[in-house]
């Protein structure tokens, strides 16, 4: 992997407390940067839990609730959550989408472009039960 840009901080990462080394690092990770690139991806960029084992087969629920909380803790991702009133049994409620500084991050050193991962996104055959996933309204992003 190429050295990551070494500008100074922008905004966004400073206030986030990120640090780009060790953001770029978590991603040495195929498991974590395929997370990633199934968040960028996702049509409303944000996928719940039960899209993104949908999307990432190979890993287990328990295991991939290990990549996010790593990946939330280096500043990466955040957990965004709606109100469950209006929700049948079984929809998620709470989704994962990049952070402002993650996608500057990112930005900066041209990775995870998400055109060419929406491309790949929407030639995924899906089942009725992650197409009614992928409806349920995700709350505005900056909850």
């Amino acid at each position: 992997m190429s050295r990551p840009d070494a500008t100074p901080l922008t905004p966004a990462e400073n206030a986030a407390g990120l640090d780009p080394i060790a953001a770029l690092s978590v991603l040495d990770d195929t498991t974590r940067a395929n997370i990633i690139g199934t968040i960028v991806g996702h049509p409303k960029g944000a996928p719940s839990k039960k899209e993104l084992e949908y999307y990432n087969p190979s890993i287990a629920a328990s295991t991939l609730t290990d990549h996010l909380i790593r990946l939330e803790e280096v500043g990466l991702i955040e957990a965004i959550e709606r109100d469950r009133e209006g929700l049948e049994r079984g929809q998620p409620y709470r989704f994962f989408q990049l952070t402002d500084a993650a996608r500057e991050l990112f930005d900066r050193n041209n990775l995870f472009e998400p055109d060419a991962y929406r491309e790949l996104f929407a030639e995924v055959e899906k089942t009725d039960e992650i197409k009614a996933a992928e409806d349920v309204d995700r709350p505005n992003r900056r909850n």
